[in-house]
């Protein structure tokens, strides 16, 4: 970010400051709702958001992209699509840090209901957006992280009018609760015109390997666990894809 930009950025929110104090969160210029299914990509913004990589279906960045116009340079995945991930621009994010103002900021940057998530976007072989994706972010501390299957939560009000179906997956084999809780949950939709399609996925589990505690040492293992929220979202005849 350059100096004029921060301190243009910081004289407009220090102005609005006495306002904003005791809000959730900072709007970002441009968020993963912002994207219009149906319409190019070529129509996202690229100077509005942060870094544009592949997107690797809730994973890692994959290769850095100059424009979202260069999804062609990502791989495919099985239904032809390709995956466009995106953070959002962190100079709101950098400027109430420096203004030191008391209420919450962006959590690193990108977060959906406060929750830190990978956001992405799906996109034809002919530059059109078909699908959004977002996934909890497993790269934040354990804290933050047990809670991030509650995000279903906020989904499932968002889209209420959809008539989800819910229903929750049997433990699989190796598969342990945390404590006493074990959830797996499973949702779709289809919306109320019929030409879109959702697919909610929440878990917090302990999958095969992950102990509580050390055999050896009886400590305890810190972040052995899965907590985790997946959306998605995508124009018929696409089918949303289920967790890799």
């Amino acid at each position: 970010m350059n100096m004029h930009r921060f301190l243009s950025a910081a004289f407009c929110l220090g102005l609005s400051a006495q306002g904003a104090f005791g809000q959730e969160q900072v709007v970002p210029a441009y968020s993963i709702w912002d994207v219009v299914l149906g319409e190019p990509v070529a129509q996202a913004p690229d100077a509005r958001v942060g870094v544009i990589t592949c997107g690797t279906n809730g994973g890692p960045p994959g290769r850095e992209l100059g424009s979202f116009t260069d999804f062609m340079t990502c791989a495919p995945e099985e239904s032809g699509l390709r995956e466009v991930q995106f953070s959002y621009d962190d100079e709101q994010d950098y400027v109430a840090r420096a203004l030191e103002l008391e209420y919450k900021a962006l959590q690193g940057g990108t977060s959906v209901y406060a929750h830190p998530v990978i956001v992405s976007v799906l996109v034809d072989p002919d530059g059109i957006v078909q699908g959004r994706r977002i996934v909890t972010d497993d790269r934040t501390e354990d804290m933050v992280r047990r809670t991030a299957f509650t995000l279903i939560r906020n989904f499932k009000g968002r889209f209420g009018e959809w008539s989800l179906e819910c229903a929750d997956v049997p433990m699989r084999d190796g598969e342990q609760p945390v404590g006493n809780q074990f959830i797996h949950e499973l949702c779709t939709a289809r919306s109320p015109d019929g030409n879109t399609r959702i697919l909610l996925e929440a878990t917090y589990l302990r999958k095969r390997g992950q102990q509580a505690r050390n055999l050896e040492t009886q400590e305890i293992n810190t972040g052995y666990f899965e907590s985790q929220t997946r959306f998605e979202e995508v124009l018929s005849p696409y089918v949303p894809a289920p967790a890799p």
